[in-house]
């Protein structure tokens, strides 16, 4: 009895098949993965801008080193580094639009769960349930206890991973358009006297299954036929697609993820190009207003505004986020220093360079170029006339 291609190709189970579970469990996780990478390189870079700022102490409008700025710059806990502190609070903020740091045993802790409960309209709100790790709270923290961040009025996450779907899907149709286009394809010829053989079914399971799938996937190979078979490659006259087809998705992915976050474009994909600008762009209206948005609350629960008023305050120094060539800032370093404006220690500060001890160096300097206006016009008339 002759082998029945068809039949076998078919199956002998004409029972319906159920769906290819692994299949879409492989979608939604290749549309997970690029939602979750463009989210995690934009918060990332935000947590490492912020982690390099530093938070400065002040007291009688004074720069101050004590056990508030040592918890906020190097130790918030005895489990992280700074570093590690504000990259979590970043991602968490970022992640649910709001964030939530808790103080125990003056120490500081960013929560991984809880409920606000926010009913109350002029009575102060309480956190329920809050959680740190595997630790649990049984009792409500007040409002005035804890240290409670809320980037927008509305989680942009939400809208944002709706949108970003459908840039998912396009990336699987570019993924399967590129299988198509690059893939091989051929034409398998089997005349009837080789079909008829006893040893059919099992030679062309092996040739099927096996020595096309060697033969097609290796850089050189040989793929032998017996006589009543004929193997014809066909020509693929499509378009060629190309891995930049991923990667134009990919960049549109992220940048749309960096503009809802407020990060220049040229920042979030890595563009070296016009640099300077994107990161002051990035200082503008990223950083800034989330710095703005950490001193007011740090601020309002760590002084008292009796305090605040006297010039005690805690202030961040984003200076450190930009880095400084000096070679590109001498001229206007000289002229800083020259008009007054600042004094070297100041500058040797700001260019990352540790203060001298001399008394020279906090001295304000200014040359003889400047003058006031009075004594310039007094200049010009001679100087024998006295303003009246």
């Amino acid at each position: 009895m002759a082998f029945n291609f068809f039949k076998w190709l078919a199956g002998k189970d004409t029972a319906p098949k159920k769906a290819d579970t692994k299949a879409v469990c492989f979608q939604l996780a290749s549309e997970i993965m690029v939602r979750e990478l463009a989210f995690n390189l934009i918060s990332n870079k935000i947590a490492n801008a912020v982690s390099k700022c530093t938070v400065n102490v002040y007291e009688n409008n004074r720069r101050v080193k004590n056990d508030e700025w040592y918890r906020w710059n190097i130790q918030p806990n005895r489990n992280q580094s700074a570093t590690q502190f504000w990259a979590k609070l970043i991602n968490h903020l970022y992640e649910n639009n709001e964030a939530l740091v808790v103080v125990n045993n003056e120490e500081l802790y960013v929560a991984d769960d809880y409920q606000l409960n926010d009913d109350s309209a002029f009575f102060e709100h309480y956190f329920q349930h809050v959680t740190v790790n595997s630790f649990t709270y049984s009792r409500n923290l007040r409002m005035s206890e804890v240290f409670y961040f809320k980037l927008n009025s509305k989680n942009l996450r939400t809208y944002l991973d709706g949108t970003l779907s459908l840039y998912a899907g396009l990336i699987n149709a570019a993924y399967s358009s590129y299988l198509v286009a690059n893939g091989n394809k051929g034409i398998l010829k089997i005349d009837q006297f080789a079909e008829q053989g006893d040893e059919f079914e099992d030679y062309f399971k092996q040739l099927v299954n096996e020595d096309f799938k060697t033969f097609f996937s290796n850089a050189n190979a040989v793929l032998p036929l017996f006589e009543g078979y004929e193997y014809k490659q066909l020509e693929n006259k499509g378009t060629q697609s190309t891995t930049r087809d991923f990667k134009a998705l990919l960049d549109d992915v992220i940048s749309l993820t960096a503009n809802a976050f407020n990060v220049p474009s040229a920042i979030a994909n890595g563009d070296v190009q016009d640099t300077s600008k994107a990161v002051n762009d990035f200082l503008t209206f990223c950083i800034d207003p989330l710095i703005e948005m950490f001193s007011d609350e740090m601020n309002r629960k760590l002084f008292t505004k009796g305090q605040i008023l006297k010039g005690t305050y805690v202030k961040f120094d984003t200076k450190a986020i930009k880095h400084i060539d000096l070679l590109d800032v001498a001229t206007a370093i000289d002229k800083l220093i020259s008009s007054g404006f600042t004094c070297i220690n100041d500058l040797r500060e700001i260019c990352g360079f540790d203060r001298i001890d001399e008394s020279w160096a906090e001295q304000f300097f200014m040359t003889k170029n400047y003058s006031t206006v009075k004594d310039l016009m007094k200049a010009l008339k001679g100087g024998d006339e006295d303003e009246e």
